[in-house]
């Protein structure tokens, strides 16, 4: 079916229009904000050949689809709306109806993990679009790189030099980026927010900062520490937030005919100042601290952590919360130092899992499951995709998914052993080792062959405990 069918087709299967508060994407999943999930038909959801899997938790409902999610998402808003003007009214309001990847996300009805919902909505809605952009540069970078150390081109050549600035200008300007992001998502407007931001970043405001930051400067009789806040987020995310509440304070009380010229100028008076001399401070300090959290992980023993982040990685993209440490950690530590282990840790899950996909397609006596099996290794291979694996395969027979969690492991501490890191922020696969190049990259790919290797040993070892797998010889 196309898109418009398969997007009506989930709205029916979530309950029709009516159940929907809201919905946002990331850049493999739909992640709808459901009213009541006892009306929503999650095996009719399963068996969507369009799916790849369903993670139904306390987190919130998310339908894994793949790198079309943006034009089912697309689909799916036109059809909710479409179908939500003929329902009575039943205290949705309009804002929370117009849904984009921006929109605000209602909280769940479990208050237990209400903060846990409206984070893991938030990091998604800032940071799913910047994610095609990220990828892109980094291939980029990957791939200059690669052409300097073979000596296609030379490091000191202005071709090199612009494709360097293009691969890097992503993260220096992303404090702007993620503004943009930001007010989409806190409903305010952007160009102001990035207007805001980009005043700490221009040349002038950098010539105030002497060394790492942190001297004082005057501002109007008070001394103020100043930053670099060059590829830094949290000032750009804090700003905005607040940015929003006074804007929308504001339009309540000044007339329409006002609003173009007061509310910019009341915003750009109030904001720049307190960006650059109250939250750019703070949220340096707890970059810095978090950073610093993060060294300290990785410097306790590279091959433990190695370990431990390739082996729970694929519990994360069960669940969803994947996305956190991606946004908080990894992407602002390539920000910031133009690389991070982590990327690099975090692929070996890509890999364990196709592994332990080859297993049940070498074993198994089911010709269905054994065609999924060889689409879960192309998807892992192609684009890095792992959910159909992890869906289709891991959760459904569990030992696959135990398999290839360890084997992740042995991988992650491979590469542990030898401080492999990547450049850039990519999914694992194929056709994104050229991220990694540099002087690990040779034990990057020796690493994720040990998570290929070992996941697929690990299940032919244990097995799968299901009639469905069949797990034997083939019969020819």
């Amino acid at each position: 079916m196309n898109n418009e069918q398969f997007a009506e087709r989930l709205l029916d299967l979530m309950g029709g229009p009516g159940n929907i508060i809201s919905v946002t994407h990331c850049a493999t999943r739909l992640r709808p904000q459901i009213k009541d999930r006892s009306k929503v038909d999650i095996p009719g959801l399963t068996s969507l050949p369009e799916v790849a899997g369903i993670a139904d938790n306390d987190s919130g409902l998310q339908i894994v689809i793949g790198l079309t999610v943006g034009d089912v998402y697309e689909a799916f808003v036109a059809a909710w709306q479409t179908a939500r003007s003929g329902v009575p009214d039943d205290g949705i309001s309009a804002k929370g109806e117009t849904a984009t990847s921006g929109d605000k996300t209602a909280p769940q009805s479990n208050k237990r993990h209400k903060w846990l919902n409206a984070f893991i909505a938030l990091v998604v809605s800032i940071f799913s679009p910047l994610l095609p952009l990220l990828a892109g540069s980094g291939l980029l970078r990957g791939f200059t790189i690669l052409a300097n150390e073979t000596g296609l081109l030379p490091e000191d050549s202005n071709a090199n030099l612009l494709l360097k600035l293009a691969a890097t200008s992503v993260f220096y300007f992303l404090p702007l980026l993620v503004a943009l992001t930001s007010a989409k998502r806190f409903d305010t407007t952007p160009y102001i927010a990035m207007a805001v931001m980009g005043v700490l970043i221009m040349p002038d405001f950098i010539s105030l900062v002497q060394g790492d930051g942190g001297n004082f400067v005057s501002f109007f009789g008070l001394s103020i520490p100043v930053f670099n806040y060059t590829s830094q987020v949290i000032p750009a995310i804090i700003t905005t937030w607040l940015q929003s509440k006074v804007d929308h304070w504001l339009k309540k009380r000044i007339p329409n005919s006002l609003h173009m010229i007061v509310i910019p100028t009341v915003l750009l008076l109030i904001f720049v100042p307190l960006a650059a001399f109250l939250i750019g401070p703070l949220g340096n300090y707890i970059s810095v601290g978090m950073a610093a959290g993060v060294a300290w992980l990785a410097n306790i023993n590279q091959i433990v952590t190695g370990a431990i982040t390739g082996g729970i990685w694929n519990i994360l993209i069960m669940f969803g919360v994947h996305w956190a440490p991606n946004t908080m950690v990894i992407i602002p530590e390539i920000a910031k130092t133009g690389s991070s282990p982590f990327i690099a840790y975090g692929a070996n899950a890509n890999f364990g899992m196709a592994g332990a996909a080859f297993a049940i397609f070498l074993k198994s006596r089911n010709k269905t499951l054994r065609n999924f099996s060889l689409t879960a290794i192309a998807s892992v291979m192609l684009s890095g995709i792992v959910e159909p694996a992890i869906y289709g395969l891991g959760v459904r027979f569990k030992s696959p998914l135990v398999a290839g969690c360890l084997g992740a492991a042995m991988g992650g501490a491979f590469m542990g052993l030898f401080n492999v890191v990547g450049n850039a922020f990519v999914f694992g696969g194929l056709t994104t080792i050229p991220a990694f190049a540099g002087p690990t990259l040779w034990a990057y790919i020796i690493g994720l062959a040990i998570s290929f290797i070992g996941g697929m040993a690990l299940t032919l070892i244990f097995g799968v405990k299901d009639p469905e797998a069949e797990m034997g010889t083939i019969n020819k």
